[in-house]
């Protein structure tokens, strides 16, 4: 979705809100670049959500590139080649999706995100590489298992 100015995610809710959006199916607002709201929806919930929106008569983006050379801001990059800047785009989308999946309240959820983006096929501009699921993982551990007390069979209940 386009934004023409600089918006909070709480003016983002309300405007889809009073749209008819299901808050819960919104799992995150983000705005990768200037002027671009992101909405990261779970996927059965696509074509309700702009069946809402095109009613409402917002426009969406559906070419927008997260990792295209164009969503870098950051004049330092300017000088680089097209390549670089490529590069670094696709590193801060990563690194912005990974955030948003840490920031998860249940981890379950944040791990589910980063396993869906990451068995879409490589040339997928949303795909996210291995190396993210392990940055995940490292940070939200999943707990061991222990074996349930009733489960343990008397053999080995005797040995201890």
């Amino acid at each position: 979705m386009a934004s023409p100015r600089r918006m909070l995610h709480s003016e983002i809710r309300r405007a889809l809100r009073l749209l008819g959006v299901a808050q819960e199916r919104v799992i995150d607002v983000h705005f990768p670049v200037h002027g671009v709201v992101g909405l990261l929806i779970n996927k059965s919930y696509e074509q309700d959500l702009r069946t809402l929106l095109k009613t409402a008569k917002v426009k969406t983006n559906d070419e927008f590139n997260p990792i295209s050379e164009s969503t870098i801001g950051d004049t330092k990059w300017r000088e680089n080649s097209i390549e670089e800047r490529a590069t670094y785009a696709k590193l801060l989308y990563q690194e912005r999706i990974l955030a948003i999946c840490l920031r998860m309240p249940k981890a379950h959820l944040g791990f589910a995100i980063l396993r869906y983006f990451n068995k879409l096929e490589e040339s997928d501009h949303h795909y996210i590489g291995d190396a993210y699921l392990a940055k995940f993982e490292e940070k939200h551990p999943k707990p061991a298992r222990h074996p349930h007390p009733m489960l343990v069979s008397t053999e080995d209940s005797e040995m201890h």
